[in-house]
């Protein structure tokens, strides 16, 4: 098991090339900011990319300047279907627009690496069987005794 380590704004613009040139203090505060999201119960190998999603995401929501291509580049993953230079005509997708209106995490593509992330992370409760016990009584604790046939 690892150490966790909090990423630094180098890492952000490593992972996240779209921020290369956004100012280093405002990239420390969004990732700072992103321990609301992610903490120490995620999987060390998880933290810190959850970390970055997390601050890549909420820059991008916050309309932070300074990130690369926040207007054009990446279009499709904001729902743009077509797109059309002279006399600028664009077309997007419903279901999209929903999303980027909505403001969740599905709203970035990078807010989609933190759910993909979170996911594995955060699955909720699991539930096991313990099956048929042999030569038990059927007796259940809560309901009385079990008819013959649940095993």
């Amino acid at each position: 098991m690892m150490a966790y380590s909090d990423p630094s704004p180098d890492d952000m613009k490593a992972r996240y090339p779209a921020f290369s040139d956004v100012d280093t203090a405002t990239v420390q505060y969004w990732i700072d900011d992103s321990a609301r999201f992610v903490d120490q119960s995620w999987s060390d190998t998880d933290y810190a990319p959850a970390k970055l999603a997390a601050a890549a995401h909420n820059m991008l929501r916050a309309g932070v300047s300074g990130i690369a291509g926040a207007d054009t580049a990446g279009m499709t993953s904001t729902g743009v279907t077509q797109f059309r230079s002279g006399s600028f005509a664009a077309q997007f997708s419903d279901e999209a627009v929903k999303k980027a209106i909505d403001g969740g995490w599905e709203s970035t593509v990078y807010g989609q690496d933190y759910l993909a992330l979170l996911r594995r992370n955060k699955s909720g409760m699991g539930t096991t069987s313990p099956g048929c016990i042999p030569a038990s009584c059927g007796f259940n604790g809560y309901a009385g005794p079990l008819p013959p046939w649940n095993c």
